[in-house]
């Protein structure tokens, strides 16, 4: 991973990290990391960090107070893969050039090492969950994907996702499952082993798979499958529009609208909004004192009995009992 003990500003003031967790902070735990946390006169950080034989995990959250440019060095040669989980990031590498990755979108690159900086908006908490993965780990894997063997050792490197892709289902329930790891120190490394290489299975196999079926839109048509995303994210709260009014509010046919929304988005519009609901109910048992029943209601579970069925089968654990731990 890079070496976060060099990070620094654009204007040479380093990030002073030290070895805690703030008190107030209440995010997501990366079980077994090495946790850090900076603050300064600029930001507000927290880093958890974690490394198995040939990969390592990095969790990166916090805000900025200012718009700035955090420098950094990637010293290790290898498969770096970017999720980005929460608010928006210009990332740029020396050797690849610059990537811009929004909320819900991740991308791979593999680098030799190289300098590299991100841009990062003022004010707005981000979250974001990098991996690498080493030459080594790559080459078990050749056989499956041959796409991967000119991959592997490119100088100076290459962009495996040319442009960033959406984060489907698949990875974010896998990458949740990461960070939600169940299990004590004597067999979560074993866990994490398995998950960590499923998540690499899955971005590779997205990347790569061919797909028929795909269509093709125009940059207009595309604008309007994000903008019917927006509009439902709007409505987490409350009741979202049919597809069929989706369709209008967007000018776009419904046939085109779900076809176009799961090629860019990997899932159906309902099961999308499905997840959006019960992630957001999580984050208000968790936030909030908000009642169960009334939470229930928010994300549109008129009976609480659904309501704990449905958050139980996803997240494997009730509202209740995520709420007591």
């Amino acid at each position: 991973m890079a070496n976060t003990s060099k990070l620094s500003a654009e204007n040479g003031e380093p990030f002073v990290f030290v070895n805690n967790l703030p008190d107030n902070y209440n995010g997501p735990m990366l079980a077994g990391a090495v946790c850090y946390s900076a603050r300064s006169s600029h930001s507000e950080l927290v880093l958890q960090e974690l490394q198995g034989d040939e990969y390592g995990i990095r969790l990166l959250a916090g805000k900025f107070l200012k718009k700035l440019y955090a420098k950094g060095w990637i010293h290790t040669e290898g498969l770096y893969s970017c999720l980005m989980l929460k608010n928006n990031m210009r990332k740029k590498m020396v050797s690849l050039g610059e990537t811009h990755l929004r909320e819900g979108q991740y991308c791979c690159f593999y680098t030799q090492p190289s300098d590299c900086c991100s841009f990062f908006e003022e004010g707005k908490e981000f979250r974001m969950f990098d991996l690498f993965y080493s030459p080594l780990l790559l080459e078990e894997l050749v056989p499956v994907f041959p796409k991967l063997k000119s991959v592997v050792g490119a100088d100076p490197g290459t962009l495996i996702t040319l442009k960033p892709f959406w984060l489907p289902l698949t990875i974010r329930d896998i990458t949740n499952q990461i960070l939600r790891c169940p299990y004590d120190e004597t067999t979560r490394q074993f866990y994490f082993d398995i998950k960590v290489k499923e998540l690499l299975y899955c971005m590779l196999e997205n990347v790569f798979k061919q797909d028929a079926d795909k269509l093709s839109f125009t940059p207009w048509e595309i604008d309007c499958i994000h903008e019917a995303r927006k509009i439902l994210k709007e409505h987490i709260s409350s009741k979202p529009p049919s597809i069929r009014k989706l369709a209008k509010l967007v000018a776009l046919n419904e046939y085109k609208l779900k076809k176009g929304f799961h090629q860019y988005f990997h899932t159906s519009i309902g099961q999308w909004m499905q997840e959006e609901k019960l992630q957001y109910s999580r984050e208000l048992l968790l936030n909030t004192n908000k009642p169960i029943k009334e939470i229930s209601h928010l994300v549109g579970y008129p009976l609480t009995t659904n309501f704990i069925t449905a958050f139980r089968k996803h997240f494997g654990v009730t509202p209740g009992d995520l709420r007591r731990k």
